[in-house]
């Protein structure tokens, strides 16, 4: 029966095996593959909790306007939610939104101060992706922008 001759040299076992150059390669592509991707995975959840956290803050001011309002025109009736809207869609027909008719109005804030030419509120426009704010004022009664 003939004898096998194992190999003993190191170029004969490498030959044998795959070539550690690959896989050392392989080893670090995939790594830095896994690092890369846990970098998106990071990214993705932060940016999720960032876009929650801020929906509730809206939510929340919405809600606190609302209150705000509803406050206001128990105490005088300046405060009518259709003149609001009709003069926020006003203002922003001025400032040139293209169609002010297809925009959402939020009213964010509220600020019923003594008398009634030093109120205020304070709409969000969103126009597809651009958000913009308009404060309105009372003057002689009528609802108007201010600066």
């Amino acid at each position: 029966m003939p004898l096998i001759e194992l190999p003993t040299s190191t170029s004969a076992v490498a030959a044998a095996n795959v070539p550690l150059a690959v896989s050392v390669v392989g080893i670090v592509l995939l790594v830095i593959l896994l690092a890369v991707a846990l970098l998106a995975l990071t990214g993705f959840v932060a940016g999720r909790r960032r876009a929650l956290g801020r929906r509730d803050h809206v939510l929340a001011r919405v809600r606190e306007a609302n209150n705000a309002l509803a406050a206001a025109h128990a105490a005088d009736e300046g405060w009518d939610r259709s003149a609001l809207e009709s003069a926020a869609r006003d203002a922003a027909r001025s400032r040139g939104v293209a169609d002010p008719d297809a925009i959402e109005l939020v009213l964010v804030e509220v600020d019923d101060q003594p008398g009634v030419d030093d109120d205020r509120a304070t709409f969000a426009i969103v126009d597809g992706d651009v958000r913009t704010e308009i404060v309105l004022g009372r003057v002689g009664g009528v609802w108007q922008p201010v600066e």
